[in-house]
């Protein structure tokens, strides 16, 4: 890791177009009410789609926990759940400070990724049967 010493305090920075001429630091200052005004809608129409699909899958979440008969199970489960991806972070992290095994890993899966797009990817009758396959899953969970 490089570490940047700090500046001195009180140094302005400057701009230079030859060595030891310093050029000098020119500003655009643009309109803010225009550009905010814009920013304003577009930011409020996407909170308001946000609003929507949270209280959709609030919607969601609240009907599946009322129809789920074992809630402790759920939650036991859940509890796992995080407790497995913690221990999964803290594997991964030392795994990563071993010299070579990140690289041999990312061999890994370039490979694997190639190999599925020469199995699923690169030919049309496999891309629809792919496609099927995802559509039958999501029908089964759903």
């Amino acid at each position: 890791r490089a570490v940047v010493a700090p500046k001195a305090a009180g140094a302005k920075p400057r701009a230079s177009a030859f060595v030891g001429r310093p050029a000098a630091l020119k500003a655009r200052v643009a309109a803010p009410k225009a550009r905010a005004a814009s920013f304003t809608v577009r930011a409020a129409s996407q909170t308001e789609d946000l609003n929507k699909k949270l209280q959709e899958v609030t919607a969601t979440v609240s009907e599946k926990w009322d129809d789920t008969e074992e809630k402790p199970a759920v939650v036991t489960l859940g509890i796992f759940g995080l407790v497995g991806l913690v221990a999964a972070n803290g594997v991964l992290k030392s795994i990563d400070g071993l010299p070579l095994i990140p690289d041999l890993l990312e061999l890994v899966g370039i490979g694997f990724s190639g190999f599925y797009i020469y199995q699923n990817l690169l030919f049309k009758p496999d891309r629809a049967a792919l496609k099927e396959s995802i559509s039958k899953s999501i029908d089964k969970i759903l």
